[in-house]
């Protein structure tokens, strides 16, 4: 007669339809730990390559409007580029953008369009272009203009028609990121319509305010998950070559993404682990209910991981890149 209290063998004992051993030693011949741990190897060694390399970087067009009203500089004078002045410190960190774009990116640079503006907008180069030098040399050709500063109306500071502007030519780049970086050392208000046309066209303002704080442009940085900053002229430069052309070329989208997938890969390589050392071991649950629980954790984080990973990121990089 058979005993009923007999306990099942090892090798009925089973999670989902996954066999497993009792034995605490060889939990790691199971599929259900070995698949996962391969998965998860991948995912971060596809991580560690995006993250040295680089890879994955988005295309982007960047609008940059600096502000030549009269209180940064006289345009007039021919060494303004030397002085000590919001106006040369504002071209020479171009400048400088222009130089680690190209050096950095190659083939892949930026594509850049430059705006002068005071109480009206003026470009100051003809169009967007990834060449470093047509760039600085249309750049160099519009300041020594006699009428730039007739042109510009250097007695006024017109941020809202330097972000519609800006934002303008910035929509027939449907295909790249899409930033506009304004340059100011003044404080005038931000319309809510010009932060709204921004939005919906999917651009980004990013504010350098330099000797102060405009809440107005922090306010439309922020609606539109640009980057704001306040400079002084001494690290308007590294502001420029450093934390806005990282800020503007980020990979990290991905670099989540992929992350986000070996969490989950990860939260699956400990099913078994789970189940017989913590929830049957430690915690003294019968094998079926472990069981249940170690899958029921797994599947939650595989469910829960896409949208954390959309929280943060502030998307998913296989939708969209920007």
């Amino acid at each position: 007669m058979p005993n009923s209290q007999c306990p099942i063998p090892n090798s009925q004992l089973k999670i989902g339809k996954f066999p497993v051993s009792s034995h605490r030693r060889v939990f790691w011949l199971s599929p259900l730990f070995q698949i996962p741990l391969m998965f998860l190897v991948t995912f971060l060694a596809i991580t560690a390559l995006f993250w040295l390399l680089g890879l994955g970087r988005p295309p982007v067009t960047v609008a940059i409007a600096l502000d030549l009203s009269s209180s940064t500089g006289q345009l007039e004078s021919q060494d303004y580029e030397r002085e000590t002045t919001v106006m040369g410190k504002e071209v020479r960190a171009v400048r400088a953008y222009l130089e680690k774009n190209a050096s950095e990116l190659g083939e892949r640079s930026n594509q850049v369009q430059i705006f002068g503006f005071g109480g009206a907008v003026q470009p100051l180069t003809e169009s967007f272009n990834s060449q470093r030098q047509q760039i600085e040399s249309q750049l160099t050709q519009s300041l020594k203009n006699p009428d730039l500063s007739a042109q510009i109306v250097p007695g006024k500071t017109d941020l809202d028609l330097a972000i519609r502007q800006s934002t303008n030519a910035l929509i027939n780049h449907d295909d790249h990121c899409r930033e506009l970086l304004i340059v100011t050392d003044g404080q005038e208000p931000v319309s809510p319509s010009v932060i709204a046309e921004a939005v919906n066209r999917q651009v980004k303002i990013n504010a350098v305010v330099v000797g102060g704080e405009a809440p107005s442009l922090r306010g439309a940085a922020l609606a539109t998950e640009g980057t704001y900053l306040t400079s002084a002229l001494d690290t308007l430069e590294v502001f420029f070559t450093n934390r806005l052309f990282a800020d503007f070329n980020s990979n990290l989208k991905w670099i989540i993404f992929w992350l986000g997938l070996a969490w989950i890969a990860f939260m699956w390589t400990i099913t078994l682990p789970l189940d017989e050392y913590f929830f049957q071991q430690l915690l003294g649950l019968n094998w079926s209910l472990a069981g249940k629980l170690a899958l029921s954790h797994a599947f939650f984080w595989t469910v829960a991981t896409p949208g954390i990973i959309w929280r943060i990121a502030g998307g998913i990089p296989l939708i969209s890149a920007c």
